[in-house]
């Protein structure tokens, strides 16, 4: 698990694996589209608008299901702050195939309306697809989200401490993920304990003691005007006001459990980060790796229907076929996904939607012309104006 990949030097931003993973899975996939449409005559300009859409309808998409999926997380936020949470995504929170039902959607009325081949062009687009949520899926697991169930098998994984799957086990009790008292922190206002934070551990000293200072200068504060309320000096209710901000300004600080903890029980940060050390998840399934693997066979095989396809549509429709069959049945090895939508989790009933879509689609497709109507050359004029679809058949 590698949140963060790396820190860039001169600019000193944060270079995450899941954001580094997905860039390069569109890189890929839009790369390997281009080069298909262009062997078989199609217009790559079209593929990049289409791989532009699916961008941001996939980001958009994911994120969508996954606030629907768990609204209660936002639902007790008021006014900017829900909307600021909504969107934050530097927590995580994103359900794939939310992006993948907008994109489908999004790049089937981009299509439609420019009066481009469908099936074709979502053929060329298809095994691309493959590679992206495969790239995409190495990036969850450096995330250590989409984790598996436990296992003891010899290609089982550790998350390190704090990490979702350790956080998700020691909410359910599993046994061996207890933690001691130096580790958890209990806040103030919820009054409950919960582990310390990653970010926090992952700060340095000079940072925490940075904060340390800032707490003192707002605690100092706090005090003077609540000296001023006492003696009746001002207005009562806008220093009441003014106290309540910096009160909240308090219990925003990121670092303050590391704080307490150190504070508490007289250890040094480091000592802690050493503690959390030892600390880390149950063995569990890589399903992500898995994912992978499976993501990447069936881009092969994709791009082998392509070149040998009977009839366009025959390659997008056996993605939508094949693709949710495998991700129903990882859903059943995985822990992460509560059972809540007709006795299924969420991806397990969209990916049975999916599947029926697919069979649907290759059944209809019996009774369409084998090349699509819209699929014509792309003939770029000398001016490189005139720019009109491609013809399915391979160079």
């Amino acid at each position: 698990m590698m949140p963060v990949l790396f820190r860039i030097p001169i600019l000193g931003k944060d270079v995450p694996g899941y954001g580094l993973m997905l860039m390069i899975g569109f890189l890929l996939a839009v790369a390997w589209a281009v080069r298909r449409a262009t062997r078989s005559g199609a217009n790559p300009d079209v593929v990049l608008n289409c791989g532009f859409i699916s961008l941001v309808a996939g980001v958009v998409g994911c994120r969508i299901m996954y606030v629907i999926h768990y609204w209660p997380q936002f639902a007790q936020y008021q006014g900017v702050e829900r909307i600021w949470r909504i969107i934050d995504l530097t927590q995580g929170g994103l359900e794939f195939y939310g992006g993948f039902v907008l994109t489908l959607v999004s790049v089937t009325a981009y299509l439609y309306f420019w009066k481009h081949s469908l099936r074709w062009y979502f053929d060329i687009m298809a095994p691309s697809a493959a590679v992206g949520m495969a790239l995409g899926r190495v990036g969850c697991f450096l995330n250590g989200c989409c984790w598996g169930g436990v296992c003891e098998l010899p290609w089982s994984v550790e998350f390190p401490y704090a990490s979702n799957p350790a956080i998700v086990q020691w909410t359910n009790h599993v046994p061996g993920t207890s933690l001691p008292q130096q580790l958890m922190f209990v806040d103030q206002l919820a009054r409950y304990p919960h582990p310390i934070a990653r970010t926090s551990l992952a700060a340095s000293d000079s940072a925490i003691e940075a904060e340390a200072v800032r707490d003192r200068e707002l605690a100092t504060k706090v005090t003077e005007l609540a000296q001023q309320i006492k003696a009746k000096e001002g207005d009562r209710a806008a220093l009441e006001r003014e106290i309540g901000t910096l009160d909240r300004q308090q219990r925003r600080l990121p670092f303050r459990d590391i704080r307490a903890q150190m504070q508490r029980y007289n250890m040094t940060a480091a000592e802690i980060r050493a503690l959390a050390a030892t600390h880390h998840s149950r063995s569990v399934h890589p399903t992500q790796l898995y994912s992978t693997a499976g993501l990447i066979f069936l881009a092969l095989l994709l791009n082998a229907v392509y070149w040998r396809r009977s009839r366009d549509g025959q390659v997008i429709f056996t993605l939508l076929l094949v693709e949710p069959v495998s991700r129903w049945l990882l859903e059943v090895i995985r822990a992460d996904n509560p059972i809540d939508t007709l006795g299924f989790t969420v991806s397990q009933f969209i990916a049975i939607c999916l599947t029926l879509t697919g069979l649907i689609g290759l059944v209809w497709l019996q009774s369409q012309p084998p090349r699509s109507p819209a699929a014509v050359l792309f003939e770029e004029d000398d001016d490189e104006e005139e720019k009109q679809d491609g013809d399915p058949q391979p160079a």
